[in-house]
C-alpha cells in the first residue's frame, strides 16, 4: 500500500505539470476504517485498515470524446491488492440526448453501485449490496448506453451489456457465460425548487452463467435532497432489491434486502445520519421438516460526519447488528467504527 502511494504521488505530480494544458484531472483518494468490538461475539477485526487507496485519470480526449482511467488497492484480508477499477471512452455529444460508454466501468444501476466507496454517504456497505453485487460495486466489461427522453417529465433510461464471465468480486478470467451480465435503469426526477428534488428509479440486472444458473434482481431506488445554498440540509436515500436464482436443476432461490437511510445536517461541517439495513432469504427451509424457516437480519448503523472541507472527512459511528429466526435471536454484532478519506487533487463531481 505504501509503494502504491507514493508511486502514486510522484506519478501524479509529474503527470498534472505536463498535461495540465491537455485538461487533464488527477485525483488520489485514501480511505482508512477502524473498527472495535463492543460485544464478545462481535467479529470487528480491531485494528486500522488501509481499506482502499485509488488513482483516476480523467480528461477530454478530444472534442467528442472523454476518457477515464481509475486503479485502486484494497486491503483483503490483510493482504493489499491492486487492480484495474476503471478503463472507458465515453460520450454525450454524438448522438442527441443520448450518451455512451465502452470499457471497464461500474454498471449504472442503483444508487450506490455508482459512487465510489470513499464518497458514499456512509462508512459500510448494507448486506444486500454486499450479497447480490460486491462490497464496493459491481464491476464490468462491456457497453453502456444512456437516452434522456424528451417528455415533459424527466425520464432517463440507462442500459447496457457486458461480458459476464465474472460476477461481483474476482481476480480470475471466470468462463463464459450463456447469457451475458445484461442491466437496465430507469430514473425520474422531481424538483422542490431551484436547489432541492428527489430522484427514483427502476433497475434490473440478470445474467446466466456458463454453469446454467440463472439469476434476475429488480430493485427500486430513490434519493431525495433538501439544500440550502450549498449545504444539503437534509438526505433521504433507499434501495431495495429482489433476487431470485435458478440452478441447472431447476431448484429456485430468493432473497429481500433494502437499506434506509436519513442524514440530518448540524452545522456547515457536521452531519448526523441513521441507516436502518433489513436482509431476508425468503426460500430458506428447515433442513429436516422442509417447511418455511421465518427469518431475518436487521442492522442499525447511527454516525456522526465531521468534514474540514470537499477533500477531508472523518466518521464516527456504531453498528449493531443480529439475525433471528423462528423468534430466535442467532447472533449479534455491535462495534464502534471510524474512517477517514481524504482526496488529493482533483475531485470528480456527482451527479444529483
Amino acid at each position: 500500500m505504501k509503494r502504491f502511494l507514493i508511486t502514486s504521488l510522484l506519478l501524479a505530480h509529474s503527470l498534472s505539470s505536463a498535461f495540465d494544458m491537455a485538461g487533464l484531472q488527477i485525483s488520489l483518494a485514501g480511505d482508512m476504517i477502524y473498527e472495535q468490538g463492543i460485544n464478545k461475539d462481535s467479529n470487528a477485526n480491531e485494528k486500522m485498515t488501509m481499506r482502499g487507496a485509488e488513482m483516476m485519470f480523467f480528461a477530454p480526449l478530444d472534442h467528442r470524446f472523454d476518457g477515464i482511467l481509475s486503479a485502486a488497492a484494497h486491503d483483503e484480508d490483510g493482504e493489499t491488492v491492486f487492480e484495474l477499477h476503471e478503463m472507458y471512452f465515453s460520450s454525450s455529444k454524438i448522438i442527441p440526448r443520448s450518451r455512451f460508454k465502452v470499457g471497464k466501468f461500474f454498471l449504472g444501476v442503483g444508487r450506490l453501485n455508482q459512487i465510489h466507496q470513499h464518497d458514499w454517504a456512509f462508512m459500510h456497505a448494507p448486506k444486500v449490496q454486499e450479497e447480490f453485487f460486491d462490497e464496493e460495486g459491481l464491476i464490468d466489461t462491456g457497453v453502456e448506453f444512456g437516452h434522456l427522453f424528451n417528455t415533459q417529465r424527466y425520464l432517463d433510461l440507462t442500459i447496457g451489456v457486458t461480458s459476464g464471465h465474472t460476477y461481483g468480486h474476482a481476480h480470475t478470467d471466470g468462463k463464459k457465460p450463456k447469457v451475458p451480465t445484461h442491466y437496465l435503469s430507469l430514473k425520474s426526477f422531481t424538483s422542490f425548487n431551484n436547489s432541492s428534488g428527489i430522484q427514483y428509479g427502476l433497475n434490473y440486472v440478470g445474467r446466466t452463467d456458463g454453469e446454467d444458473n440463472q439469476m434476475m434482481i429488480p430493485g427500486f431506488e430513490v434519493v431525495a435532497k433538501w439544500r440550502e445554498g450549498k449545504i444539503v440540509k437534509y438526505l433521504f436515500q433507499s434501495e431495495i432489491w429482489y433476487r431470485n436464482t435458478k440452478d441447472a436443476q431447476g431448484a429456485h432461490s430468493e432473497q429481500l434486502g433494502l437499506y434506509i437511510y436519513n442524514q440530518m445536517n448540524l452545522s456547515s461541517e457536521t452531519d448526523f445520519g441513521f441507516r436502518v439495513d433489513l436482509y431476508k432469504d425468503l426460500s430458506k427451509r428447515n433442513s429436516v421438516t422442509g417447511k418455511k424457516v421465518n427469518n431475518i437480519e436487521y442492522n442499525f448503523a447511527p454516525e456522526f460526519t465531521w468534514r474540514s472541507s470537499e477533500f477531508v472527512k472523518m466518521r464516527l459511528g456504531l453498528s449493531h447488528s443480529f439475525a433471528r429466526e423462528e423468534g430466535m435471536t442467532l447472533s449479534k454484532d455491535t462495534r464502534a467504527t471510524a474512517q477517514f478519506v481524504f482526496i488529493l487533487g482533483a475531485h470528480p463531481a456527482h451527479s444529483f
